[in-house]
């Protein structure tokens, strides 16, 4: 028997999908905080997109609905969506479909995904992880181009003595004990003010990456200021409230490591890491600061810890020392001209050139 195609069309985009997505949010706590309206806040406020969510209606009654934002500037049918822009990836709990009443079908997936690939628009970003990027990848056509990464998320089931016990490596409980000797304190902040001192030590990190990759400090520092300055940090932090968790490992009065946890319903996300390498070596501040912030976790009945999407081998390492699970994620391009592919290929050649002319530079020097 032949399946009849599931039928869907778009009922309401940006301000008007707005009254409808907040309801179906607030139906359900354990909705991941990428499909929220405030999550697409922290996004329009901090850079040039706009709110461009699609409300769909199902033949069958149901509401379904992809959040997804529009860079401004540009006309809607040449226009850059994407759900969510990069930089503000969420780890495993990416955005994909938001569904009324349970996760959408294959059947339901793949005729919102038709709705996707009709929608005017040069290109749609969309990132999908967890049970989503099962669904997807058996409904996307594989002339769709995508990009496979993993996020890492630990397993907080049990509570934090199962955690420290069983799935903590008998490194990061010596390091934490080890930061404790060494004086290493852990202080946590929902209000913003840390903000600043975290942004201290994220600036610091971005020279020691330059230094590291082999990339112009100049050119690093510009980056991190259009990607991540301090404004950002400030606007998620104030917009999300008690949701947003700064954490700052102090010694000796100096802040030398930090984190930003993101929460809603059963889940924390490790937004954003950064440290004072020279302070913190040797210190274990870093396994500290985790560990008081999924002890926390443990403590207010979250069910996982979000590590999220790592940029290099050395921080996947890090993170796989506290125990967690590997989490399929994929990105996906729905393009009109398929350009992303080259565009990153592009980006990829332009770093390997600039790390070479800096290490000539360093030989010739």
């Amino acid at each position: 028997m032949i399946l009849q195609a599931y039928r869907v069309s778009i009922e309401a985009e940006g301000a008007d999908a707005r009254p409808a997505w907040e309801y179906l949010v607030s139906q359900d706590p354990s909705i991941a905080l990428s499909k929220t309206p405030q999550w697409a806040d922290c996004i329009c406020s901090s850079e040039n997109f706009s709110d461009a969510t699609l409300l769909f209606r199902g033949e069958d009654g149901r509401r379904l609905i992809l959040p997804r934002v529009r860079k401004t500037g540009i006309l809607s049918s040449l226009g850059l969506f994407a759900s969510p822009p990069s930089h503000w990836n969420l780890g495993a709990d990416a955005s994909g479909f938001l569904s009324e009443g349970g996760p959408a079908s294959s059947r339901e997936t793949d005729a919102l995904i038709q709705e996707i690939r009709r929608h005017p628009g040069l290109r749609t970003r969309v990132v999908v992880g967890k049970e989503d990027a099962q669904v997807w990848a058996s409904a996307v056509p594989s002339a769709v181009y995508s990009i496979a990464r993993s996020a890492q998320v630990l397993d907080l089931r049990g509570g934090f003595s199962t955690v420290w016990s069983k799935r903590f490596t008998s490194k990061v409980r010596s390091n934490c004990r080890k930061a404790e000797r060494r004086g290493v304190v852990v202080e946590s902040d929902s209000a913003g003010r840390l903000i600043p001192v975290f942004d201290v030590l994220y600036r610091r990190s971005v020279e020691r990456w330059a230094q590291e990759r082999r990339y112009p400090l100049t050119l690093m520092r510009w980056l991190a200021q259009r990607h991540h300055p301090l404004s950002k940090f400030a606007t998620v932090a104030r917009t999300l409230g008690e949701r947003c968790t700064v954490w700052i490992a102090w010694r000796q009065g100096e802040p030398v490591a930090g984190i930003i946890n993101l929460t809603r319903g059963p889940r924390v996300t490790y937004w954003r890491g950064a440290m004072d390498k020279e302070r913190s070596r040797g210190t274990g501040a870093n396994e500290l600061l985790h560990r008081c912030a999924i002890e926390s976790a443990c403590a207010g009945e979250r069910q996982s810890y979000d590590f999220g999407l790592s940029q290099t081998a050395e921080l996947m390492k890090f993170k796989s020392t506290f125990g967690p699970d590997e989490v399929p994620v994929r990105i996906y391009y729905f393009e009109r001209i398929p350009t992303a592919a080259t565009e990153i290929k592009c980006y990829d050649a332009a770093k390997r050139a600039v790390r070479g002319v800096m290490q000539l530079n360093g030989r010739s020097s």
